[in-house]
Order: C-alpha cells, then sequence, then structure tokens
C-alpha cells in the first residue's frame, strides 16, 4: 500500500513538473547581433517605462525595473535601486551573464546568471519551482528569459511566467503569460 502511495505521488509530481505549458517564443528580428563569448554587451537604464492603453482618457505608465530579469538570487534590492544609475551586462563565457548595478563609476552590486546562448539569444537558465505535497496541495511557478542584442545597442528582453497550483482535486493556474521589452542603451545625462 505504502509503495503504491509512493509511485503515484512520484507520477503526479512528475506530470506537475512536465505540465509548464507556457513557451518562451523567439521572435525573429532582422537586426540582432549573434552574442559571442567574453563580450561587453552594453550600459542600460535601472527602469523602462511600459505604456497601457486604456479605455480612459490617459495611458497607464508603469516604470518596470528591469535589474529583476538580471538577478539570481531572491529579494529585493530597492535600496541599492534607489540609488543606481545604471547597470552593465557582461557575457563572461558562453554559459554565463554578468551584470553589475552602478551608481556612476562605483558598483553597487553584481548578479552572475546561468544559461546558454541559442539562436543568437542568451537564455536565462529556467527557473522552477515547487512546493507541498502532491496530490493534496501543491503550488508550481515557471520563469523563462531570453534577451539579444540588437546593432544600435538595444536590447532585447523575452519571458515567460506560468503559476499552477491545487488544493486536492481542484486546480487552478494562470494561463501564462510572456513580455518582450526593448531597452534603449544608457546614456549618461
Amino acid at each position: 500500500m505504502k509503495n503504491s502511495a509512493a509511485r503515484l505521488s512520484a507520477v503526479i509530481t512528475i506530470a506537475l513538473f512536465a505540465s509548464s505549458c507556457v513557451s518562451l517564443k523567439t521572435p525573429k528580428r532582422s537586426d540582432l547581433v549573434d552574442l559571442k563569448s567574453a563580450k561587453f554587451i552594453g550600459k542600460y537604464p535601472i527602469k523602462v517605462n511600459r505604456t497601457f492603453k486604456t479605455n480612459a482618457q490617459k495611458d497607464t505608465v508603469i516604470s518596470m525595473p528591469i535589474w529583476y530579469f538580471f538577478k539570481n538570487s531572491d529579494g529585493i534590492d530597492s535600496a541599492e535601486l534607489a540609488k543606481a544609475t545604471h547597470m552593465e551586462l557582461t557575457l563572461t563565457d558562453n554559459t554565463h551573464v554578468t551584470s553589475g548595478l552602478y551608481k556612476d563609476d562605483v558598483l553597487l552590486k553584481t548578479e552572475v546568471i546561468k544559461g546558454r546562448i541559442k539562436n543568437g539569444y542568451f537564455r536565462k537558465k529556467h527557473s522552477l519551482s515547487f512546493s507541498g505535497i502532491p496530490p493534496f496541495y501543491w503550488s508550481m511557478s515557471s520563469n523563462k528569459m531570453q534577451f539579444g542584442l540588437g546593432k544600435q545597442g538595444q536590447l532585447y528582453i523575452d519571458q515567460a511566467d506560468e503559476t499552477n497550483g491545487s488544493i486536492l482535486i481542484i486546480m487552478a493556474g494562470t494561463p501564462g503569460f510572456t513580455t518582450s521589452l526593448t531597452v534603449p542603451p544608457y546614456f549618461k545625462l
């Protein structure tokens, strides 16, 4: 009896990990520069403004920090972000990118992300977190991110997220969503 319950739990867990449906599409961009090993990618602003069209008279503008795409650790860096003027990205080899948070010429924080180069993009290692005890309660989050470099130095960021969960036999989840951003290079004013 215990052995069959363990097998059932293992099968459900494997099915949950395999069920991450959100897909990270690779857009066809004609101005993409091939990323090569040991290359300084560029300097970029910490935040980018996104405009959302609404039915109201004014559009909604949300300031989105791009630093969080290039972090490998959890947590909010609000103190560092408040001081920072820009971030710098360097491809250290085919599987690592170093991101640095700067205030003018002073380095505030450094992060290293793991991934690989595919189709001209650097794909961050897929982040998949799972918690709970199937089939009673479980929750799973999936996050995928890639970035590419344009000929004008702009950074193309594509991200896909999905969250699923269950309590007993009731399942719920997001359909998954993708985001694409174009970040211009940072120029000191």
